[in-house]
């Protein structure tokens, strides 16, 4: 939900209380509002305080010139240069302590009872993602955070690992498992059997629908043990851990970039210097080499994921292959493979290219094999640039679920109250934070590269030369990068069909039966003109209670029940959604995905659940912004507060509409202000919560269960806060009176947009029409408007022309002239929106649109989508 859906509600929250318009009325209309054809809400991007073609620019400077400073002034290999150089910490107390059998086993117990405590939780806990331990443990402690663990302490995993720790246990405590004959493992597989896993779990991570359904990850980690026991079993735990277990390989290779080399076995603790151990020992295998590339691959292709151009190509792919989420699925997977391949090729070919101007010194696939470990600083700087936010922010809630790590309510440790700081960071720290670290990380692969080559070639001018090749690479891969963490994360939307097009409605879309509103199958053999497929983000209620398909289900329900024909109908209803009734051909929910997205660039997407729906519209395809507003799936209002206040209309306590109310002598329909209302329908709460009533259209989607938990919600919340005004987003009714409505901005961790989303309003900017000529058939309109110019925490509002502004901060503006055309009765014949030309001003065509006569245009310039206060600018033309 963008910010101008929740603007609105603000602003009709407020009018319903001083003009006591209904909130059925509210319900109805609010499926009709104007919005992104996705329900997906966005936060607040950093505006780069320079174009990022010059960040682009300046950070593939910096990676060049850095290849020049270290061709001239770094000799040698690393002996030379003292990268090899180590200090023995066995002498001194910090190596006896980490190298002492007492602390690795307090550690290895500590891991032990997070790893059970985890896949417990998953099965038996909350199936909530957030108010469960397992989601946070695994996707944000585990994955990123002892990733950057070993990057910059050292192999903490191997000592830890909870699978070497049981299966070594079992082997202590069962001389058949000890001395069990091992097979040999083959050297020509390598490390593929590692490969592979880390391709199924990037998979798990960045295509499957739930990666953070607590219970999904109980089983995969189940999975995923008996296979890590049984390779064990099979080939020696040694041997399958450094070949085939994919987390010993990730941070065993991070770990190669950190100051400390930790050995148990051989008693070894030294320290050297950060990424002394990318170029220890010789090359490494084919099958390596494929694996560092797939770590590369997935960090970026998780970014590419949110860009307008993989969207793009992406929604062409599902086209393809049918649609829906199988081929979404199809899509996703193709893509994940196919960037590992195409930067696998890339390195290939590159080192191709190295070779040969090395004069076949050295083979591509030795001189890639030489070259894999140099690019793992370019990982971790990626890593880094993705993923350091997410564990900043998501990772607080390690507090709370310690104390609660099933969700049962529990406060085990005292920290169940704590709440989230999503403030910790900020966008700006975000962004150079992202730039920093990717730009170190190729400058450090750059110094690697010329250290390895520089061993492996003779002659520092051969060395330099096979270098360059590389080092185009690392530009490449540094303006790609900073390209993906710079896109904003976009909404997707399924193609519109051609105007002429006819579409085919799958069998089992529904459509409301009017009267009753029940969901019918719309059966074989029906057409629409558009199909719009929303993916809508859903949010938490005031209640607590969780947005789901039957609270979009049955608004459209409501709509088609209360317009007739039958006993149940409002003519106010009828006329606010006979624009709906009359475009929408069918609803679909096609799918959800439980999933967690991390933030980036201040963007902060919590989990929640995606709900995939398909709308198909009778009205062919004009405006996606338009099209999307016709018949959006999502419902201000949840569907228990709804049918409560159906029970209050049919009961004859209440009408929705004043018309009404004075027709049939009752009150008109107020969830706050009326006492003798609220104390009929906290009754009726309190008697649906103890029998779990709902609606008989709604038993196919609800259980009595779930309704239980609604109503139980919806009475603590009237007893809490004296009414019934039940809707979502970070504002709540707070108090009222005659005349003054006091609204209560809250922080709400489920709301779809990010932090800072509603900045745009704090100091909201106009734009001023300051010519309007006649050139044909075309009005064309001049406009200023205002920028912010800060300083501190000061700023001023300036008004500039609109062709005195740059680009980017012209396309940061985003003016927009909105019009209507009047005829000399004072009727709206024609209304529109245009935006900038090329040369920055606004044309309205309005050839062929009207018939001859006198005409009267009003036009406003709105900036970043503010309508407020408005200066509007008349013209009066004449046609022809």
């Amino acid at each position: 939900m963008r910010p101008r859906r929740a603007r609105n509600l603000c602003l009709c929250i407020s009018k319903f209380i001083r003009s006591k318009a209904t909130v059925g009325l509210f319900a109805a209309a609010s499926l009709l509002q104007a919005s992104a054809a996705a329900a997906h809400g966005f936060g607040q991007r950093y505006d780069l305080p320079l174009p990022l073609w010059l960040y682009l620019f300046g950070a593939a400077a910096a990676v060049v010139v850095s290849f020049i400073i270290v061709g001239l002034f770094v000799r040698g290999g690393a002996s030379r240069t003292g990268v090899d150089r180590r200090f023995d910490l066995m002498p001194h107390g910090i190596g006896r302590l980490i190298l002492h059998p007492a602390f690795g086993l307090v550690l290895k117990l500590i891991v032990f009872a997070i790893f059970a405590v985890t896949v417990v939780s998953g099965f038996i806990g909350n199936q909530d993602p957030y108010r469960n331990l397992a989601p946070t443990m695994v996707w944000v402690v585990f994955w990123v955070g002892l990733a950057y663990v070993s990057a910059f302490a050292g192999d903490i995993w191997s000592l830890v690992n909870p699978w070497r720790t049981i299966f070594t246990t079992v082997e202590r405590l069962s001389k058949r498992v000890a001395n069990r004959p091992r097979l040999d493992y083959p050297e020509a597989v390598g490390v593929w059997p590692a490969c592979l896993l880390l391709l199924v779990f990037s998979w798990i991570e960045l295509v499957y629908p739930s990666p953070a359904e607590p219970r999904h990850i109980a089983w995969f980690a189940t999975v995923y043990s008996l296979l890590t026991w049984v390779g064990m079993a099979l080939f020696g735990s040694e041997t399958w851990l450094q070949r085939g277990e994919v987390f010993t390989l990730v941070f065993g290779t991070f770990a190669r970039f950190a100051p400390t080399e930790i050995n148990r076995r051989e008693r070894l603790c030294v320290l050297r210097p950060f990424a002394g151990g990318l170029l220890a020992g010789g090359p490494v295998s084919t099958s390596m080499t494929a694996f560092v590339l797939l770590l590369l691959s997935t960090v970026l292709y998780d970014g590419l994921l949110a860009t307008p151009q993989w969207v793009a190509a992406e929604t062409a792919a599902i086209d393809l292959l049918g649609g829906g989420e199988g081929a979404a699925l199809v899509a996703r997977s193709i893509g994940l493979g196919g960037f590992w391949l195409f930067f696998l090729g890339a390195f290939i070919a590159v080192a191709a290219v190295m070779s040969r101007f090395a004069g076949g010194l050295c083979s591509a696939c030795q001189m890639a094999q030489h070259l894999a470990l140099t690019l793992v600083p370019i990982v971790i700087g990626y890593h880094l640039a993705h993923y350091l936010l997410l564990l900043l922010v998501q990772g607080q809630y390690v507090v709370p679920l310690i104390s609660d790590p099933f969700g049962f309510g529990w406060n085990l440790f005292g920290t169940a109250g704590y709440r989230i700081d999503i403030t910790i960071v900020g966008a700006r720290f975000a962004w150079y934070t992202a730039v920093t670290a990717i730009l170190l990380g190729h400058i450090a692969a750059v110094t690697l590269a010329h250290l390895k080559v520089t061993e492996l070639l003779p002659g520092r001018a051969v060395a330099l030369r096979a270098e360059v090749p590389l080092t185009a690479l690392m530009v490449a891969y540094t303006c790609l990068s900073l390209s993906i963490i710079a896109e904003p994360i976009v909404e997707r939307r399924a193609a519109a069909e051609a105007p002429s097009a006819a579409l085919i409605v799958r069998g089992d879309a529904l459509l409301p039966e009017p009267g009753t509103g029940r969901l019918e199958a719309v059966g074989p053999g029906k057409t629409a003109r558009l199909k719009l497929t929303y993916r809508l983000l859903g949010s938490a209620f005031h209640d607590g209670t969780k947005m789901n398909a039957a609270d979009f289900l049955y608004a459209y329900m409501f709509a088609w029940r209360w317009s007739g024909p039958g006993e149940a109908y409002d003519p106010a209803v009828a006329a606010a959604t006979a624009p709906l009734r009359r475009a929408l051909a069918a609803v679909r929910l096609a799918g959800s995905d439980t999933t967690s997205k991390s933030f980036r660039v201040g963007d902060f997407n919590v989990t929640r659940e995606l709900l995939i729906v398909d709308v198909y519209l009778a009205v062919p395809p004009e405006d996606p912004e338009q099209d999307a507003a016709i018949a959006p799936p999502w419902s201000t209002v949840p569907w228990h507060v709804l049918a409560l206040m159906e029970e209050a209309v049919v009961r004859d306590w209440a009408a929705f509409s004043p018309d009404e109310a004075r027709r049939r002598g009752v009150e008109w329909l107020d969830l706050a202000r009326s006492p003798t209302l609220n104390a009929r329908l906290l009754g009726l709460v309190e008697e649906f919560g103890a029998t779990g009533w709902r609606p008989e259209t709604l038993h196919e989607f609800v259980g009595a269960e779930e309704a239980r938990r609604r109503w139980t919600a919806l009475a603590a919340f009237f007893k809490e806060h004296g009414h019934f005004l039940v809707t979502n987003g970070p504002y709540r009714l707070k108090s009222w009176s005659a005349d003054l409505t006091s609204l209560e901005a809250f922080r709400d961790m489920s709301y779809p947009l990010g932090v800072g989303s509603f900045d745009a309003y704090a100091i909201p900017r106009r734009g001023y029409v300051t010519g309007i000529t006649r050139d044909g058939d075309q009005l064309r309109l001049t406009a200023d408007v205002e920028t912010v110019i800060k300083f501190g925490r000061s700023y001023r509002l300036e008004r500039q022309p609109m062709q005195s502004l740059a680009p980017d901060v012209l396309k940061r503006t985003a003016p927009e002239c909105r019009y209507v055309i009047f005829d000399g009765d004072g009727q709206a014949v024609l209304a529109g929106a245009a935006r900038p030309g090329e040369n920055r001003g606004f044309a309205i065509d309005v050839g062929g649109k009207l018939a001859d006569g006198r005409y009267t245009l009003a036009a406003e310039i709105a900036v970043k989508a503010n309508a407020m206060n408005a200066d509007i600018r008349r013209y009066e033309f004449a046609v022809p």
